[in-house]
């Protein structure tokens, strides 16, 4: 297990503050129901396979980072890495948008700060030069290795890492690296056998 996360609201007469994730949670289950953000409903396999995925990289984010998220949909990695690393500057990236407006509300809601959603592609030239450099790029399956890092390397700064969130069947892919160099494979296994994952760092 990589993190835990507890639903339980604050004891009766206490004020506890309510967990970040789980006002994530709430408002994600109260979008999908008219934004289809994504096809899983169950609370218990979110916190799982959203949030506890979403955390795996991490121990692979360097410090200081400016971080992309590439195809963010409803925030993930993104937003549960900036929760976990408040130090994080943080943009999170889709083409459709309604899914950078739901990151829009998970964002005021919980106070976050130094994270923007913006709608565009990332293959656009001006949506490059507007964004910038970055000392980290990820992208949690939304692309093949092979477009992710075509996609990726215009937005990373000079030894930065692209970090690509795949299944264990990656090695199907095939992809033909060129110059770029595949430095580190991070496997591992989410909660109550929910998955098999492996971390990509290039």
């Amino acid at each position: 297990m990589l993190f835990s996360l507890s639903l339980r609201g604050a004891p009766p007469g206490g004020a506890t503050k309510q967990s970040p994730f789980t006002t994530y949670l709430h408002l994600l289950l109260k979008w999908n129901k008219a934004h289809n953000l994504t096809a899983i409903t169950d609370p218990g396999e979110i916190k799982i396979k959203h949030f506890e995925d979403s955390l795996a990289p991490l121990p692979f984010l360097p410090t200081p980072c400016r971080l992309l998220d590439i195809g963010c949909g409803a925030g993930f990695p993104g937003i549960p890495l900036k929760i976990k690393r408040p130090d994080l500057e943080v943009v999170l990236l889709d083409s459709r948008r309604k899914k950078t407006a739901f990151c829009e509300a998970v964002i005021r809601k919980l106070d976050l700060e130094e994270i923007t959603a913006v709608q565009g592609r990332a293959e656009d030239a001006t949506v490059q030069t507007k964004l910038g450099r970055f000392d980290a790029v990820i992208s949690r399956a939304a692309f093949s290795i092979a477009e992710f890092l075509k996609i990726a390397r215009p937005y990373l700064k000079k030894d930065g890492v692209a970090i690509a969130m795949k299944s264990r069947r990656w090695p199907e892919e095939k992809t033909i690296l060129g110059n770029w160099k595949l430095k580190t494979v991070f496997d591992y296994e989410l909660s109550n056998d929910l998955g098999r994952r492996s971390l990509l760092i290039f």
